[in-house]
């Protein structure tokens, strides 16, 4: 946690640790694990102990689409069912709702991960897929961090996670220099992050769009 520390307050000083001494693959599973459950703590709480002002912020929320003639009519089914299951107090689907979550959480590291080692290698970067797990793993926690803020379903989460993802791609854009020798001449490590910006994005919107159809079958 120390190293870590470090690594979050001085990231351009302190991320060549992961380039020195990075971390094996079942070490680095056995340190993400317990974060990626900080979403799923952040639900729970918010479906249970903060369960009356979720309720009340859903339907606050589905009113307003309900109001928009645009609005998706399945975003206000997939909130109905939410609402459904949190006013019922139906465990199993919470559980299930919770499973999924962690899930798609877990994956994330791996498709970041997919996506810095092809764009690094294409950027003139290390070949090295062990530093570049770690490097994204340690990027990513901060993420995972800010999702206790799932417990309020309000634009405080959002503002969170903004921050949070910001400073996910910061500490890469970093690390593409300092861990995966990314060439700063010409701005390749400039390039090199719009591009995995702009990929994950674009394949966060499709895995998003998947978590909720299952979800919404499931629930």
């Amino acid at each position: 946690m120390e190293s870590l520390l470090k690594i979050y307050l001085n990231p351009k000083e302190n991320l060549k640790q992961i380039k020195e001494k990075p971390l094996s693959y079942s070490s680095l599973i056995l340190l993400l694990i317990p974060f990626s459950l900080f979403p799923v703590i952040g639900y729970l709480i918010g479906f249970t102990v903060l369960r009356s002002n979720y309720i009340s912020s859903i339907n606050q929320f589905i009113d307003l689409l309900k109001a928009d003639p645009k609005a998706d009519p399945s975003t206000i089914e997939y909130m109905n069912k939410i609402l459904n299951m949190l006013q019922s107090s139906d465990y199993s689907k919470m559980f299930i709702f919770l499973g999924i979550v962690w899930l798609f959480e877990i994956f994330k590291p791996v498709f970041l991960s997919a996506l810095v080692f092809f764009f690094g290698k294409s950027f003139g970067g290390e070949e090295d897929p062990l530093k570049v797990f770690n490097l994204v793993g340690v990027s990513i926690i901060p993420v995972w961090v800010a999702g206790l803020s799932y417990m309020v379903n309000s634009p405080v989460n959002a503002f969170l996670m903004f921050l949070s993802s910001f400073y996910m791609f910061y500490l890469i854009f970093i690390g593409s220099e300092k861990v995966l020798n990314v060439p700063s001449e010409n701005s390749k490590n400039f390039q090199f992050i719009i591009v995995i910006v702009i990929f994950y994005v674009i394949l966060s919107g499709i895995i998003g769009m998947l978590q909720t159809n299952l979800i919404k079958s499931l629930l």
